[in-house]
């Protein structure tokens, strides 16, 4: 198999476009379009502080590697954001490559950990004997503590590694769901809301098993192993069955993507949110009940 473009050896087959690809074209092609991702949503502004969320993984470092290259030009500074949520055999190895890529790049990071934020590590908070969906609180407490970090980073933008499959992966679950208001919410980035730092997704539209051929290929030091704790989460399924269909109907991921788009397009000026939001009575952060989800999760963790 060689490449469409100089049939030299490809290392890679596209086949939503039907595109074979070289070591060097595939790179120049994921380059690109990560950049006009970004162009073309206008996530950045002169000046801006973006804090990467760095778990060590693929995702993450690519961005936060794509992110640098690009911050000097457009005047930006980037950080770095890393969550310890204390899981034993797979979070200590993730952590230090995110610390030595960090240290390689020359960007400022901070580490927080559930153990002093949330008040138990992870694995602690498992041993709960009604608590048998890991993701349900880790969602919860991975986004606080993220937007947490990026505030006391001073940071004007939150940058995540979410791919296309992870996109594709909620839109489909917010159908299932009826949660119309959250895929209106969802996007390349986040709306700026009133005590929230907007996000934004510079891999949103790269497919995950190009986004790890890319970190291959480009030499990064990535982690590679999968949460143990991910085994029975519901996302797991979708996102198998989600593959089974890709396989079978090249682009279907991409589908999904864009025809959440055109929602989000029809309901831009329709107000479908059904909570106004107050503040927590707890921490004081935007929450539509009295206290917000973090508190409330939290609360039960530590409960004895």
């Amino acid at each position: 198999m060689n490449c469409d473009k100089c049939q030299n050896p490809a290392v890679a087959h596209l086949r939503y476009s039907d595109i074979r690809l070289c070591k060097n074209h595939f790179i120049g092609l994921t380059t690109d379009r990560i950049r006009k991702t970004i162009n073309k949503n206008k996530f950045f502004e002169r000046g801006d502080r973006v804090a990467v969320a760095v778990s060590g993984g693929k995702d993450s470092i690519v961005t936060l590697r794509e992110l640098h290259d690009i911050s000097k030009k457009r005047g930006i500074e980037i950080v770095g954001v890393t969550i310890d949520e204390g899981i034993a055999d797979y979070r200590p190895e993730s952590i230090d490559i995110a610390e030595r890529t960090y240290k390689e790049l020359g960007v400022d990071y901070t580490i927080l950990t559930y153990k002093e934020r949330v008040g138990k590590p992870l694995d602690k908070i498992m041993e709960k004997p009604d608590i048998n969906r890991a993701c349900e609180y880790c969602g919860v407490f991975r986004r606080r503590l993220i937007e947490d970090g990026a505030r006391e980073m001073g940071a004007d933008k939150i940058a995540t590694g979410h791919n296309l499959d992870d996109e594709a992966q909620s839109i489909f679950m917010n159908y299932i769901r009826s949660d119309f208001p959250r895929i209106a919410r969802s996007g390349p980035k986040t709306a700026n809301k009133k005590g929230f730092i907007p996000r934004v997704k510079p891999l949103c539209n790269i497919p995950e098993k190009e986004v790890g051929l890319y970190a291959i290929l480009k030499g990064y030091e990535i982690h590679e192993d999968e949460c143990p704790n991910a085994a029975n989460a519901f996302r797991l399924n979708i996102r198998d069955h989600m593959n089974l269909i890709e396989d079978k109907y090249p682009g279907f991921k991409f589908g999904i993507y864009n025809s959440a788009e055109n929602l989000r397009n029809i309901l831009a000026d329709v107000n479908i949110e059904k909570n106004t939001l107050k503040k927590c009575e707890n921490c004081g952060q935007n929450t539509s009940g009295k206290i917000c989800k973090f508190c409330e999760l939290k609360a039960y963790a530590n409960k004895e």
